[in-house]
């Protein structure tokens, strides 16, 4: 469950990034820097290596230690949320 946590907030980081570049390009007036086939190429680029990487990476050995969590908790917390909006505005700057 913490490597899908991983994988989305990285994931996402990345796509709000590129949303946000492609929108303060729209709004400032300046053309978009990619086609849309080369965003659809870095998003193959940039997300299958560290899908693999989280993917292969080792659970935690105190798992089953750990109390459940409850029903209604959602996958994507909201300081995960935070960090992802911080992440890619970083991101989209650079």
């Amino acid at each position: 469950y913490a490597g899908i946590q991983k994988f989305v907030a990285f994931i996402m980081s990345v796509h709000i990034a590129e949303v946000m570049q492609i929108f303060f390009c729209i709004i400032c007036g300046v053309p978009v820097m990619r086609t849309p086939l080369q965003i659809l190429f870095l998003i193959l680029v940039t997300d299958l290596p560290p899908s693999i990487a989280l993917g292969m990476e080792p659970g935690d050995s105190t798992i089953l230690e750990e109390r459940p969590r409850p029903k209604d908790e959602p996958v994507v917390l909201m300081w995960m949320w935070v960090s992802m909006v911080l992440n890619g505005a970083v991101l989209s700057v650079v």
